[in-house]
């Protein structure tokens, strides 16, 4: 017998679409996460029990009507309902390289601004994006210049759901991805510049997984794995961030002790 793998999807385009094939063990646990690993082999049945799609060798699936999807993630609701009066959220924490810590802050606000700070014991490097464009001082721990610019240049302070109900042609959607414990949309990021995202978007929770940053030559240049997401003042924030070169060589761990919700003044 079979379940729906992503039950907080409940609108109407889903229920007429797609079933997808898992184990009962696949069913989301209390905190959000996955009981077990999403199955080897999955396929999207259409609600007659013909057959949509089936993942690849890579555990890719092709999917129609991705967004429609992602924006029927019920889930989200009340999180991003609650982002969109935010004004600015602060994070504080370590980032970790090899055996050395650097105490790390991170300020980010809207539209898309967002400040980089770390300490190390002689030096101090600091990167920020606003209005103005890019600012870099120092020299940065665990990440080269470019990912540090790269992520800055990408960022995006509202979440995809939010983003899509702006402007959906900013997203191409790519199917579905299976990552360890989950199963993911794939979207495409498209945006001005030199570096573009390809998001990966819990098919439970609405949370981005994980992140791939691409140059304008089509390179890999960073992975960025999000995880430990919480609760603060009404959103879903990440406590860890983990950055991976294509190759899966860890570069640097950022652990967050605390985040700091600032909202608009009304």
């Amino acid at each position: 017998m079979t379940k729906s793998l992503g039950p907080p999807l409940t609108g109407i385009v889903l229920l007429m679409l797609m079933a997808v094939t898992a184990s009962a063990a696949d069913a989301p646990s209390a905190g959000g996460g996955y009981a077990s690993e999403v199955p080897q082999h999955v396929t999207i049945d259409k609600k007659d029990g013909a057959a949509l799609a089936a993942d690849d060798d890579a555990g890719s699936i092709p999917v129609a009507q991705e967004l429609e999807f992602v924006l029927e993630n019920s889930f989200r609701k009340t999180y991003d309902e609650n982002l969109k009066a935010v004004a600015q959220v602060e994070y504080y924490g370590t980032r970790y390289v090899d055996c050395e810590q650097y105490p790390l802050e991170v300020r980010t606000a809207r539209p898309d601004r967002i400040s980089t700070r770390i300490n190390a014991v002689s030096s101090k490097f600091e990167i920020s994006k606003s209005n103005k464009g890019v600012k870099i001082r120092g020299t940065p721990q665990g990440l080269g210049i470019e990912e540090e610019r790269a992520l800055l240049e990408t960022f995006a302070f509202d979440t995809p759901v939010i983003e899509l109900e702006k402007n959906r042609k900013v997203f191409k959607p790519l199917g579905m991805q299976k990552l360890p414990g989950m199963l993911t949309w794939k979207l495409e990021v498209d945006r001005p510049g030199g570096y573009h995202r390809i998001l990966y978007v819990d098919s439970h929770t609405g949370d981005i997984d994980k992140f791939t940053i691409v140059n304008a030559q089509g390179a890999h240049v960073l992975d960025v794995v999000l995880h430990d997401y919480r609760v603060v003042d009404g959103i879903r924030v990440p406590f860890a961030i983990d950055y991976r070169r294509p190759d899966g060589a860890l570069l640097a761990n950022d652990r967050f002790e605390s985040v700091k919700v600032k909202r608009t003044q009304s």
